[in-house]
């Protein structure tokens, strides 16, 4: 008799739990990995890494594995890769300075530099010099 009772209770406890988990859903959504972006599986899969104590090249390998190095080369190129676009004094008191960089804040220095004779030993430089102060002849014209 109180086997029966025992079932007849389980019965009931599973029929109520169905009614009101259908009734009153919960709230809570799994993030699944497979719905994120491309940028998020990235971000997600770093901090893994990081729990984990894995070396950096695991993530690239991970990324290339998924398909993901476009997302992982825009999340995580250096920041020199990122500035490497443009000509570097190699010399002066601005030297590894950007020369774009250094016509923006110190314009007469630059021009010193132009009429200076001993530039053309500095190629790279004196090019990117002469072409900076020709596009500001045109924009004053």
């Amino acid at each position: 008799m109180k086997a029966i009772a025992i079932f007849f209770l389980n019965v009931l406890q599973n029929i109520l739990g169905m009614t009101f988990g259908l009734l009153f859903p919960r709230k809570t959504k799994r993030n699944s990995y497979k719905a994120l972006s491309d940028v998020d599986k990235v971000k997600y899969l770093e901090k893994r890494r990081q729990c984990k104590g894995y070396k950096k090249q695991w993530l690239y390998y991970r990324c290339r594995e998924e398909g993901l190095l476009e997302a992982y080369n825009e999340l995580f190129k250096t920041e020199l890769e990122k500035q490497d676009s443009g000509t570097k004094f190699s010399f002066g008191k601005y030297r590894g300075e950007f020369v774009e960089d250094i016509w923006e804040s110190d314009k007469e220095y630059v021009n010193w530099l132009s009429q200076q004779d001993w530039l053309a030993q500095y190629l790279d430089e004196s090019d990117m010099i002469h072409e900076l102060l020709l596009l500001e002849e045109e924009n004053q014209n």
